[in-house]
C-alpha cells in the first residue's frame, strides 16, 4: 500500500483479481466460494493488514449479528471478588469458544441501570447482554423483556418468565444436613443483601433446610453480612459475642466464610472444635485456609457456561426460556466436626 491509509475491502479485492462482492463472500466464509479462493482471500486480508469495519457493516446489515454478547457490570462487583474473577473467566473462554466475544462496560455513577444497556441497544453493539447481581425486581430485566432484547439473569426474577440460570430451592440442605448429622442443634446463617436473588434464595434455603431436619431456625442467629469478608468479619463477631452464640454457621459466600473464621480466630474461638463453617462457591483459597474450609460448590465452571450457552439459546429462539437449574455439591474439608 505505502500510502498510509488503512486497507479496504476493494484493496483485496484488486489483489485477488476478484469483484468485491465475491471477496466479501470469500472472507465471510460462504460455501458457494470455493474453499481455495477463501484461503486465498484471507491470506491476502491478513498479508494487507485488511480489518473489516464491523461498525459499517452493522449500519448496512441492521439485522446482522454482532457476535458479542453484553454484560454491564454493578457497583457491588468487583473484580478482586475471586468468585466473580471465575466467573468472567468462564464467561469469556466459553464465548470465545462459541465464536462470541464478551463485551464489558460500567455504567455512569448515579445513572438510571437501564442507560447502558438502551445506549447498546441503538448502537447494535451486543446481541444480547447476560444480567448479574439481578435483584428480585429486576429493571434491567424488566427494560430488555419490553423492548424485546435477548438476555439471561443469574437468579429468578419475580413478575415474569424470563430466561435465567437459577440455583435450586434446595441448594443450603447438603450444608444444614452436614452440621445437623454431626449433631449441631444451634446455626446461624451469614446472609448477602436480601435485594438480590441469589442471597436472598439462599437465606429462603437455608431456613428451608432448618425447618426440614425439624429445627426452628433463630432469627437472632441470621445476620446480614454484606459481601465481603470484612463486613461478615464485624457481622459475626457481634454474633459471636453473644451468650447464645450458635455452635455453627452456614455462610453465603466463601469470603463470609473466611471473615468468620477471622472473627472466631480473634476471639480464641477454635474452628471447627468450638464453631464448624460452611461456605459457598469453592473459590481457590478456601482450600488453603487454616483449617481448609467445607463448603459447596457448583462444578467447575457451571454458571457461567450456563448463561453463556442459555444466552446464544435466546438470541438462536427468543421462545427458549426455560430455566437452567444448579445443584451444588458439598465438598467437605476441615471447617466443620461435632459441636462439645
Amino acid at each position: 500500500m505505502g500510502t498510509g491509509k488503512r486497507p479496504t475491502l476493494r484493496d483485496v479485492a484488486r489483489v485477488l483479481g476478484l469483484s468485491v462482492t465475491q471477496t466479501s463472500r470469500a472472507l465471510n466464509g460462504h460455501t458457494d466460494v470455493a474453499a481455495a479462493t477463501r484461503r486465498r482471500a484471507v491470506e491476502a486480508a491478513e498479508k494487507l493488514g485488511y480489518v473489516p469495519n464491523l461498525e459499517a457493516r452493522r449500519l448496512k446489515m441492521p439485522d446482522a449479528r454482532t457476535h458479542s454478547i453484553g454484560l454491564v457490570l454493578v457497583s457491588s462487583q468487583r473484580f478482586s471478588d475471586p468468585f466473580f474473577g471465575s466467573l468472567l473467566t468462564t464467561m469469556v473462554d466459553e464465548a470465545g469458544a462459541r465464536g462470541y466475544e464478551l463485551q464489558l462496560s460500567a455504567p455512569v455513577d448515579g445513572e438510571d441501570p437501564t442507560e447502558s444497556y438502551r445506549r447498546a441497544i441503538l448502537a447494535k453493539r451486543v446481541d444480547g447482554f447476560v444480567v448479574l447481581r439481578a435483584t428480585r425486581d429486576d429493571p434491567r430485566a424488566h427494560y430488555l423483556a419490553e423492548r424485546p432484547f435477548p438476555f439471561v439473569t443469574f437468579g429468578r426474577i419475580d413478575g415474569g418468565r424470563f430466561p435465567t440460570v437459577a440455583e435450586a430451592p434446595d441448594c443450603l440442605q447438603p450444608a444444614v444436613d452436614h452440621l445437623v448429622q454431626l449433631g449441631h442443634r444451634s446455626i446461624g446463617c451469614l446472609i448477602e443483601p436480601l435485594e438480590f436473588t441469589i442471597g436472598a434464595g439462599r437465606h429462603e434455603s437455608f431456613r428451608r433446610a432448618m425447618e426440614a431436619t425439624g429445627l426452628r431456625p433463630d432469627d437472632d442467629h441470621i445476620v446480614s453480612s454484606g459481601f465481603r469478608d470484612d463486613t461478615a468479619f464485624e457481622a459475626t463477631g457481634r454474633l459471636l459475642d453473644r451468650p447464645d452464640r450458635p455452635t455453627a454457621l452456614v455462610a453465603s459466600n466463601d469470603l463470609l466464610a473466611l471473615g468468620a473464621m477471622r472473627a472466631a480466630t480473634v476471639r480464641g474461638i477454635e474452628v471447627p472444635r468450638q464453631l464448624s463453617i460452611i461456605g459457598f462457591d469453592d473459590i481457590d483459597a478456601a482450600g488453603f485456609t487454616t483449617p481448609p474450609l467445607t463448603t459447596l460448590r457448583h462444578r467447575q465452571g457451571a454458571v457461567g457456561r450456563h448463561l453463556v450457552t442459555q444466552l446464544l439459546a435466546v438470541i438462536q429462539d427468543p421462545a427458549s426460556i426455560e430455566p437452567v437449574e444448579l445443584q451444588p455439591e458439598l465438598i467437605l474439608r476441615g471447617s466443620t466436626a461435632p459441636p462439645r
